[in-house]
């Protein structure tokens, strides 16, 4: 499998870089060099496709926000902020030969129930799921497309 392999969503030009022959890639995010691996590839390119294709705004996107749950850290890929600083989606990302399955559902679960975030996307590059979380009779909705920013804080209102 490539280190960058191609994916469903569009490609934006990143800054990559190999120092001791380990590939980076600049995280416009964190705003520093991580090593680059096919997931982090489909974190950064998604990222991005969120910011260029959909508005969102690169200051509502946090990577790999520190959570503390049962005693344990765990860090969701991405979280989506709305005004007020309102937590709106966690984003769970694999890499493109991972199968989305009930797993990475439960791995996500696990963040949405801490943030109480109502929306949730995962995706491995190639397969997208945004889902609303329906809090008042526990169930999960499917959404047809991935909304734009403005469409997710009008969803929310």
């Amino acid at each position: 499998m490539s280190i960058t392999p191609e994916l469903n969503i569009p490609l934006y030009s990143s800054r990559l870089k190999v120092e001791d022959g380990i590939h980076f890639i600049f995280d416009e995010f964190r705003r520093k060099w991580v090593k680059l691996s096919p997931e982090e590839w489909v974190r950064q390119q998604f990222l991005m496709f969120l910011v260029k294709s959909l508005n969102y705004p690169a200051s509502a996107i946090a990577v790999e926000k520190k959570l503390v749950y049962n005693g344990l850290t765990r860090r969701p890929d991405a979280v989506i902020s709305g005004p007020n600083a309102a937590l709106l989606m966690v984003i769970e990302f694999k890499k493109t030969d991972v199968v989305v399955d009930e797993k990475t559902f439960l791995q996500a679960a696990t963040y949405i129930s801490m943030l109480k975030t109502p929306y949730m996307l995962i995706s491995n590059g190639l397969n997208h799921y945004c889902c609303y979380i329906n809090r008042e009779n526990n169930s999960i909705s499917y959404l047809s497309k991935i909304p734009d920013y403005q469409e997710l804080i009008d969803m929310v209102s």
